[in-house]
């Protein structure tokens, strides 16, 4: 598969599924949440407003409330979904998702690569083996940062691989 002239994916990689189950679970408890203080409200028998006027601004309420937590887990899945780093065998492009309609695409030349790091931080990173890979390039862009991606040591050593290929294949091209 190639992106552009003559290259050769190497690696596409988004974020580990386990930081999605995340804002999966916190959905799950905003569509709980008015079923629980509905029942609260009836166990503690505390007196809610009855009448046709408050039925119908409850109705409103709950109308708008569920669009936005149906928004929030959209908003959520595009996020996660549309965040994807690529690695060529000539070129690292990040392709981040800043807002429903804000795409911000960066691209850097492997060769420029100076420095990649890997970083897993906390324990549920440590147990899903998921963290951040830092690229510090010679460009005005500085520094890529590919976060919570899935077993970056081994994301680091493809990349290092990669830098290396294409090192020697500029050192057997030189003349």
């Amino acid at each position: 598969m190639s992106i552009f002239n003559h290259e050769r994916v190497i690696l596409k990689v988004r974020r580990h599924p386990v930081t999605f189950l995340l804002h999966i679970l916190m959905f799950l408890a905003l569509l709980a949440f008015p079923s629980l203080f509905s029942l609260t409200t009836k166990l503690i028998e505390y007196p809610l407003p009855t009448g046709d006027a408050i039925q119908v601004i409850v109705k409103l309420f709950g109308t708008v409330y569920y669009a936005y937590v149906l928004l929030f887990i959209l908003y959520s899945f595009f996020d996660y979904f549309l965040d994807i780093w690529i690695v060529t065998d000539k070129h690292v492009i990040d392709i981040e998702q800043k807002a429903l309609f804000f795409r911000v695409i960066s691209k850097q030349e492997v060769s420029r690569i100076q420095d990649v790091t890997a970083e897993i931080k906390g324990v549920m990173p440590t147990l899903f083996n998921y963290g951040d890979v830092h690229l510090q390039t010679a460009g005005a862009q500085g520094r890529f940062i590919f976060r919570k991606v899935p077993d970056p040591y081994g994301i680091v050593a493809q990349i290092l691989k990669t830098i290396e290929a294409n090192r020697k294949r500029s050192a057997s091209s030189a003349p």
